[in-house]
């Protein structure tokens, strides 16, 4: 009787151990067919009067109901005036955070047509681009940001993933993530992907 307690506990035991080692293997496959871009959300300045004086950015963890409040404002806004930058941006950023890639690209471009070269407004359009898989364009939108910032790194690491994973060009990739290396000073989370994404 006991023997079999002992070989009962010792089943349940190598079957956890399988199955976590199932859970990170399939994560792990599914990270390598599945890569994320380095994306940083900005957060939303906000004045005693309650009212959005920043850079149209919706802050990240906001709920749905939250987020269409942010959409319909934006929306009252770009009616009232189609050239407000501010609330052109924070329309796309909002159809970002939901997911609605072709309708956040039309206020984001059209921001971008208003304010050329504003490197903000080009990582909405990079991250609209990325997630509608049409790499080449994200990458041109990702290469006019290094135009006009040559030291922006989540630019580079962004680049390095589009050329790892989708042009299939590892030795392009390692070029973008080494200048990181050498860049980078603060961001210690980008720098920790980096380093992954270097060892693999």
């Amino acid at each position: 009787m006991a023997n079999s307690i002992v070989l009962g506990r010792k089943a349940v035991i190598i079957t956890v151990v399988l199955s976590a080692l199932v859970m990170f293997i399939t994560s792990f496959v599914y990270r390598m067919n599945h890569p994320n871009l380095f994306v940083q959300v900005k957060q939303q300045h906000t004045a005693d009067d309650g009212h959005d004086h920043g850079d149209g950015a919706v802050p990240p963890g906001m709920g749905q109901a939250g987020t269409m409040t942010k959409v319909k404002e934006y929306m009252a806004r770009v009616d009232a005036d189609p050239d407000d930058v501010e609330a052109l941006v924070g329309l796309g950023n909002a159809f970002l955070m939901m997911r609605a890639w072709d309708r956040a690209l039309e206020p984001l471009k059209r921001a971008n047509d208003l304010r050329p070269g504003d490197t903000i407004v080009l990582k909405g359009v990079g991250i609209a681009y990325f997630n509608k898989k049409e790499f080449d364009k994200a990458a041109g939108t990702y290469q006019a940001i290094l135009d006009i910032d040559p030291e922006d790194t989540l630019a580079m690491f962004n680049l390095g993933v589009i050329n790892k994973y989708y042009f299939k060009k590892p030795d392009v990739a390692r070029t973008y993530f080494e200048k990181i290396l050498s860049l980078e000073k603060d961001d210690a989370e980008m720098l920790k992907m980096v380093r992954q994404e270097l060892a693999q």
